[in-house]
C-alpha cells in the first residue's frame, strides 16, 4: 500500500511504504509464530490481535512473542491514528523482547520517516534489512531517503526494489528521477516513459522526457 506522503527534501520523490493491510499481517504473524516464533508481516487491527492472542496462549504459544505481536498491533493502531508517541513506545516494547523484529524496526522507521526524523528512520531500515534484506517496503523509503544526499545509493536501492516489483510504477518513476539527478538521461528518461506506461495516472507528476 502506498502513502502520498512528501518528506522534506526529498518532496518530489514520491510515496512512503506502507506494509500490508492489516488483516492480511496479523494472518501472516500467526502462521510465522507457529513456526519459528518471529514476525512475518503484523500490522494489526486490535480486536482481531487479541483475539487471536488468546487462541494462541490457549495453545500454548510463546508468552514473550504473543506480548510482543499485541504491542506491535497497539501500535499500528496508535500510528494509524496519529498518536506518534503512542506507536514509537508500542514498538520500542517490541524490539525491547526482540530486537531483530524486522517488522518493529521497519514500523519505527516509517513512524520517524513520517515525522521528518531521517536519520533515525534510515538506521532503522537499516537494521532491518540487515535482518531480512529483501524487505522490499525497507529497501523503498530508504531510497527515498537517498535520493537527495546519496543518489547513487539511492539507485541501487531502487534496482533491488523493481527487481523484486517489475511493474512498480512509482519506484521506476523515482528510479528515472535520481538517474536524471545523476547525469544518466537517456536511462532515466526510459524509467520515466516505462512507469507512464505502467500507470498513466503518474503522467502528470513525470518530468518531461525526449
Amino acid at each position: 500500500m502506498l502513502d502520498n506522503g512528501w518528506h522534506g527534501a526529498n518532496r518530489h520523490y514520491m510515496w512512503r511504504r506502507v506494509l500490508k493491510t492489516e488483516t492480511t499481517r496479523i494472518a501472516e504473524s500467526l502462521a510465522s509464530l507457529g513456526r519459528d516464533g518471529r514476525f512475518r508481516r503484523t500490522i494489526a487491527i486490535i480486536a482481531l490481535a487479541t483475539a487471536s492472542a488468546g487462541a494462541l496462549a490457549a495453545c500454548g504459544g510463546p508468552a514473550d512473542s504473543l506480548s510482543a505481536s499485541q504491542a506491535l498491533a497497539a501500535g499500528i493502531a496508535a500510528q494509524r491514528a496519529g498518536h506518534f508517541d503512542t506507536a514509537t513506545t508500542d514498538y520500542t516494547k517490541v524490539l525491547s523482547s526482540e530486537p531483530k523484529n524486522a517488522y518493529a524496526l521497519y514500523d519505527l522507521g516509517d513512524v520517524e520517516q513520517f515525522q521528518g526524523q531521517d536519520a533515525a528512520a534510515a538506521t532503522h531500515y537499516h537494521q532491518a534489512l540487515a535482518v531480512r534484506p529483501k524487505m522490499e517496503n525497507a529497501l523503498y523509503n530508504l531510497a527515498i531517503l537517498d535520493s537527495t544526499s546519496a543518489p547513487a545509493t539511492a539507485k541501487v536501492l531502487y534496482l533491488e526494489v523493481i527487481a523484486q516489483s517489475p511493474r512498480d510504477a512509482v519506484a521506476r518513476l523515482n528510479l528515472g528521477r535520481v538517474l536524471l539527478a545523476l547525469g544518466q538521461k537517456k536511462s532515466g528518461d526510459a524509467q520515466i516513459n516505462l512507469a507512464v506506461n505502467l500507470e498513466p495516472s503518474l503522467k502528470s507528476l513525470a518530468p518531461p522526457t525526449t
